[in-house]
């Protein structure tokens, strides 16, 4: 009793519980397969309506779109709709089924819905990037009309730092003590003497993690997808990121040299959106007024 009473305090909060509640209105729809094998049983959104384009944003590897709730709120002052998709196995309604970026970038698609008759963007921080050009570039919804991207701290082009990379495994252990996976967490997100908020401090779903990570393991050496099928890019680069450093920013560049512009941020890690919010907020309403200005 003792050891259990010792584990609950020096474990938790435990890395899977919620971060927070996302705003806006959450919407669920069970998806009838007609007794065929489907991998969306369900799924979460938080959905603000605006007079502009529809935004869609999608959240780093085992993370919550709230992650977003800032920016969200940034985005529907200025006209924006905003459509966070949650992974799989975050909502306490959905459970791991995707394993693929194909099964994700489905769910993504039918989140938006097939009649969706306004421009679309896309959001996406460290995973929700790869899963954005890949649903871009691989849409299956001839309807769904996609005229820019914006990836928050993109990775994927070069090998990342040993250290960092065990640290981001770390941060999803639950057998590791809550201490000892908040330094794993400042190390791996955030950029020298920023702090780490509450909502940093779980929200790490460990089972979501684990099927992304298959799926990007998966789509290891397909680069077909990469340039997003065309539409210009924004990549905003967190310059104190171990998981993504810049060099990572440059090399997508060079491989879509016709897409890509790139707006670097001081003083933040891979975490970014809490840490500098503000010029976040800058460089995406920016960028968003050159491709679809609200008038």
């Amino acid at each position: 009793m003792a050891l259990a009473a010792y584990f609950m305090v020096t474990h938790t909060p435990f890395p899977s519980e919620l971060a927070r509640e996302a705003v806006g209105e959450e919407n669920m729809e069970i998806i009838s397969c007609e007794g065929n094998p489907c991998p969306y049983d369900g799924w979460v959104t938080t959905h603000e309506a605006g007079t502009g384009p529809l935004i869609v944003l999608l959240a780093s590897a085992g993370r919550e779109i709230s992650d977003f709730n800032e920016l969200t709120s940034k985005l529907n002052n200025a006209g924006y709709e905003t459509l966070g998709v949650e992974a799989d196995g975050i909502s306490e309604h959905d459970k791991v089924d995707a394993a693929t970026f194909d099964d994700f970038s489905r769910k993504v698609e039918r989140s938006i819905g097939n009649n969706y008759d306004k421009p679309v963007l896309f959001i996406g921080h460290a995973f929700g990037n790869r899963l954005a050009r890949y649903t871009i570039a691989n849409t299956q919804n001839d309807n769904l009309k996609v005229s820019a991207v914006i990836l928050l701290a993109a990775g994927g082009q070069v090998p990342m730092e040993p250290k960092a990379e065990q640290a981001l495994r770390d941060i999803f252990n639950p057998m590791k003590s809550h201490k000892a996976r908040m330094k794993d967490v400042e190390y791996a997100f955030f950029a020298e003497g920023n702090d780490i908020p509450d909502h940093w401090t779980r929200g790490w779903h460990t089972k979501t993690a684990i099927a992304q990570g298959k799926a990007v393991a998966a789509s290891a050496g397909d680069e077909s997808w990469h340039c997003a099928g065309g539409v210009p890019m924004l990549i905003v680069q967190p310059m104190q990121d171990r998981i993504a450093p810049i060099e990572n920013a440059y090399a997508l560049r060079d491989k879509c040299p016709q897409e890509v512009e790139i707006v670097e941020v001081q003083n933040a890690g891979h975490a970014l959106l809490p840490e500098q919010p503000e010029a976040v907020a800058e460089a995406v309403l920016a960028f968003l007024a050159k491709h679809h200005a609200i008038n």
